[in-house]
């Protein structure tokens, strides 16, 4: 009994392990936006980011629209997370549970899920969104090599 609650344990942790570190093959393409948003902006929702799976994802996270009235996510210079071997990805979400869950639910008329494209650092930046935000309340950080969330972010 004790050597299979050990090795239980052993497994959790290394699980644990490769999330915080495997999360280099995201198959999402990224959106290529160097320019960034568009001055006037319009805050249309916040949040703050709740880590989860043991990373060191917090900060502050928004929606905006910019004068072209493209959709923008946007991270705060308070932002933070777990980049040791590569990117997360970063999804807006109709619930805050695990993305690859979300993927397999059946497809409303509004998808369950939005891919905004990859994040690989800390700090303030800006990922352009492939259509509008309307319908999503959460922003979920996901590595998609172990499956499981970083963090996410209620919008309100």
């Amino acid at each position: 009994m004790r050597c299979a609650l050990k090795s239980a344990a052993v497994v959790v942790l290394f699980a644990a392990a490769l999330g915080v570190a495997g999360c280099k093959s995201d198959p999402v393409q990224p959106i290529i936006n160097n320019n960034g948003p568009v001055a006037p902006t319009t805050v249309l929702r916040t949040g703050t980011l709740t880590a989860e799976n043991g990373t060191p994802t917090a900060g502050s996270v928004s929606v905006i629209r910019d004068a072209n009235n493209d959709q923008w996510v946007t991270f705060g210079s308070n932002f933070t997370s777990s980049f040791a071997t590569g990117t997360v990805t970063v999804y807006l979400a109709k619930a805050a549970s695990r993305i690859g869950d979300q993927r397999v639910l059946p497809p409303p008329p509004v998808p369950n899920i939005l891919a905004a494209g990859f994040v690989s650092s800390n700090g303030a930046q800006a990922l352009k969104l492939p259509a509008s935000s309307t319908g999503f309340g959460y922003v979920v950080l996901y590595c998609e090599t172990a499956e499981i969330n970083f963090g996410n972010a209620p919008l309100n």
